[in-house]
């Protein structure tokens, strides 16, 4: 093992960093993040160079150097896939070496948040400590994510690429550039696409596209008749045709509509039946237009949802190779971890995620974490998110999407906090999860953090000892929401704000204070005079907030004009 390196010391370096002649965008994007948060930490510039230098005494060697192999050390970075990296000394040498695109990227980020200190709360708030010496200890450390696609779709997550980069997420919805190495998966479209798969103007010239409910044809957001060989052949034509369209795409989505209203005719029917799920007309639909591909674009994959009534995988009706899973969480409990949970919907829930690891080549699972019909509400999941990640990675799972509030002005419950654990775990689902949400309450909240932290506890126990199953369409008049806890929580805010560091953390603190005045306005806990005051209270923050929606179909002003606003 190597000594310690000083990079940096009272102001003085003698190091470089040095990229590969040939680098990619994101390694000379590396050197560029290197380079700049060092002098924010310790003062100085280091310049950056190329390795048709000669090698020099102190050098900081990113991505595959020919340097390295000058000094005898040997990288495998097949080993380390897309986004592995090694991080370690020798003698006077530090090197970041990881797999292309986005390796040697992700291992200045692990440097700087992990062995520096550097902190990436939100796009706007970040931590970035001074030091008058930069020293770093002796490291060879290998790290390589359990996940090949991680996606938080949370509008804080959403807002920056660079955010996202630096968090290591690399999903369809980040806008990542070269400079970060792109994304991981390139989704066309992206879920819930038969509409534009079979339009619905065919179906009207074709009425046995449509699905067979009851004896009859049904028209409007249906899913279509998969059984139909004509409708077959023209969806083999439509994906072909995206694929040309679209050449950037990784991953074809062939996914049912977001309704119910699936084919009953008699020969979707009778297959169905005969393995047992409605699951089964969807799969031979998307194993032959995965197999009608798979020779031509032997690099992309289709992909199609289990969801709802399509949740239970078919018998002995495997998806073929080339073809992707997404299942989704949808009826679950979100109060309790989904493997210990006694709920029915869990325990249901856990059998599918092992059924469809057995069936399926690739699993992906989308989850959901916060109360779509009620964004502001209190929702208690914060314990649970790492044992649901774990679970899901225990068992097989290779893409997560953490589908949150994603409305364009964001803010939802807790929303900054949620979304920092999300990316945390994603990358490394056995981090110190407690570590992590005390700097980021520390970080955000400055003195109040504490007083936030105590709240989060509060919430959650109230619902252990109201035995609450909590789903992501609650009324905000469950149990664990009852007056007792409302005045407790008023009562925290309040020290929360007088405790507050400045003007703007009282702001965050006020923000997050919302969703208790949510509730009492939801659920009419108070009334008249005091309603309307507490109304345009509420209203002022979450405007200068930037809060757009209040639930996921419903705009924050035509919800204040329903409270009573005019």
């Amino acid at each position: 093992m190597s000594q310690p390196i000083i990079l940096i010391d009272e102001g003085k370096s003698p190091y470089s960093i040095i990229t590969p002649v040939d680098a990619i965008p994101s390694e000379r994007y590396a050197a560029e993040e290197l380079q700049r948060y060092l002098e924010r930490i310790g003062g100085v510039k280091l310049p950056i160079a190329t390795d048709d230098q000669p090698v020099s005494k102190y050098e900081i060697l990113l991505g595959n150097n020919t340097h390295l192999k000058i000094l005898g050390l040997q990288v495998d970075l097949a080993k380390l896939g897309p986004e592995g990296f090694l991080i370690k000394t020798f003698n006077n040498y530090l090197v970041i070496s990881g797999g292309r695109p986005r390796g040697t990227l992700y291992g200045v980020y692990t440097l700087l948040e992990e062995k520096l200190g550097v902190r990436w709360f939100t796009p706007e708030v970040e931590y970035v400590p001074r030091m008058r010496r930069i020293e770093i200890s002796p490291l060879n450390e290998v790290q390589v994510p359990v996940l090949e696609y991680r996606e938080v779709f949370w509008r804080e997550m959403l807002r920056d690429a660079d955010f996202a980069a630096r968090h290591r997420l690399n999903g369809q919805h980040y806008h990542l550039t070269e400079k970060h190495g792109g994304r991981a998966v390139v989704f066309y479209p992206f879920v819930h696409s038969l509409d534009q798969l079979i339009p619905r103007e065919i179906c009207e010239k074709q009425p046995d596209f449509w699905p067979m409910i009851s004896g009859k044809r049904v028209s409007g957001y249906v899913q279509r008749c998969l059984s139909n060989p004509r409708l077959v052949k023209m969806a083999i034509e439509q994906v072909r045709r995206w694929l040309k369209e679209h050449p950037e795409a990784t991953i074809i989505d062939v996914s049912q509509n977001d309704t119910g209203s699936w084919c009953q005719c008699p020969e979707c029917k009778a297959f169905d039946e005969a393995k047992g799920s409605p699951s089964a007309s969807i799969i031979r639909f998307v194993n032959t237009i995965a197999e009608s591909i798979e020779h031509d674009y032997p690099n992309v994959r289709v992909e199609t949802l289990a969801y709802q009534y399509s949740r239970k995988p078919p018998r002995n009706l495997p998806p073929r190779k080339n073809v992707i899973i997404r299942l989704c969480s949808i009826e679950c409990c979100f109060s309790h971890p989904l493997e210990s949970c006694g709920s029915d919907d869990n325990r249901s829930f856990c059998e599918d995620v092992e059924d469809w690891r057995q069936a399926a080549p690739t699993l992906y699972v989308w989850d959901y974490t916060t109360n779509f019909a009620h964004y502001l509400m209190p929702f208690p999941n914060i314990e649970v998110l790492q044992p649901n990640v774990k679970f899901f990675i225990k068992h097989g799972v290779k893409g997560l999407f953490e589908q949150g509030n994603y409305s364009p002005g964001g803010n939802g419950e807790m929303a900054p906090l949620r979304a920092y654990i999300l990316a945390k775990l994603l990358w490394n689902p056995d981090v110190d999860i407690q570590k992590i949400i005390g700097e980021f309450l520390n970080g955000y909240y400055g003195k109040a953090g504490s007083i936030i932290q105590a709240y989060i506890e509060m919430l959650h126990r109230k619902v252990k000892e109201k035995g609450v199953h909590v789903h992501i369409f609650d009324p905000p008049t469950l149990p664990y929401l009852d007056e007792g806890f409302l005045e407790e929580a008023e009562k925290l805010f309040d020290k929360a704000e007088e405790v507050a560091d400045n003007e703007e953390i009282r702001f965050r603190v006020q923000v997050a204070r919302l969703s208790i005045w949510y509730v009492k306005i939801a659920a009419k806990r108070v009334d008249g005079e005091e309603r309307l005051r507490l109304l345009h209270n509420f209203l002022d923050i979450a405007h200068k907030a930037g809060i757009t929606h209040i639930n996921e179909w419903t705009k924050l002003d035509d919800w204040a004009k329903r409270m009573g606003m005019e």
